[in-house]
């Protein structure tokens, strides 16, 4: 069976008083009240994973964050697919997806390929997912419900669907760097420049953008309080792409982390040149 997911080709709609809105670094959507965003992205790619409590509807958008040449497309896409498929897999307790159905799915004017999974136990699960090439960035989407969940996510897939926005990666600029001829190659080269992260100490008062995080209710039980140490990675663009707590309540980290998450800072150039950042943030909690 042929099916549609997805259209890039879209824009703003009326917002729905019962729809919520989800944007952050070039990435935005819609999706229908009582389900939440959880922001698992890393260094590599941005991803979000939307669920709902008390159902088995998942659904995923995995978007690699650099831009993938056209010559390093077929392995690139083979490594990037790979462990969202085995995910699926797993969840479904499938041992080979060569036991799906292969799928196609006209995004856009983009022909996206994918899989379908299926199992059939206690009760019937499905998961699918498509992947494809858009303005040089890869980008998968799976899905996974069970048929007693099949109307509902069917009705957050489509919202999902009609409302993403995937921004195109920004292209980085190039240095001139300056050396010795060689044989066939001018002595001025342009050629991309690659540098560590350079040390930000703590960053709470550089932040264009800093949320508070949300007090916990277990938290609020506990009695929590006292200070929590999140490490961040900012990347050229001064959005933050990895964060950690390293000290700090247990019952606090979380939050604390998912608040790190969503700050902004003012990008960082070394010689005219933008750089990654790492550094701390610090959230102070008052015991309610």
């Amino acid at each position: 069976m042929i099916i549609s997911l997805l259209s890039l080709s879209v824009y703003a709609q009326t917002p729905d008083p019962e729809l919520n809105h989800f944007s952050t670094r070039g990435i935005s959507f819609n999706y229908p009240g009582g389900y939440t965003v959880a922001d698992e992205s890393t260094p590599e790619a941005h991803k979000f994973v939307i669920t709902r409590k008390g159902t088995s509807i998942q659904l995923t958008i995995v978007a690699r964050r650099r831009m993938i040449p056209s010559n390093e497309y077929p392995a690139a896409l083979e490594s990037f697919k790979e462990p969202i498929i085995k995910n699926i897999e797993t969840t479904l307790g499938l041992t080979n997806a060569s036991e799906g159905t292969a799928i196609t799915s006209e995004l856009g004017s983009i022909q996206a390929e994918g899989v379908r999974l299926q199992s059939f136990g206690a009760r019937k699960i499905t998961g699918e997912v498509i992947w494809l090439l858009s303005n040089t960035r890869l980008l998968a989407l799976s899905f996974v419900r069970t048929d007693a969940d099949e109307a509902d996510g069917m009705h957050l897939w489509e919202t999902v669907r009609s409302s993403l926005i995937v921004a195109p990666p920004v292209r980085r600029g190039i240095t001139t760097v300056i050396g010795a001829p060689t044989e066939g190659m001018p002595s001025t080269e342009a050629r991309p420049s690659i540098r560590a992260p350079i040390s930000g100490g703590v960053l709470n008062g550089k932040a264009l953008e800093l949320p508070k995080p949300a007090y916990p209710e277990i938290a609020r039980a506990a009695h929590a309080s006292g200070t929590v140490v999140v490490q961040v990675l900012i990347d050229e663009e001064g959005y933050v792409i990895a964060a950690h707590a390293v000290s700090g309540h247990p019952l606090l980290q979380a939050a604390s982390v998912a608040a790190a998450r969503e700050a902004k800072f003012s990008p960082t150039t070394l010689a005219g040149e933008p750089v990654k950042v790492t550094g701390v943030i610090q959230y102070n909690f008052v015991a309610q």
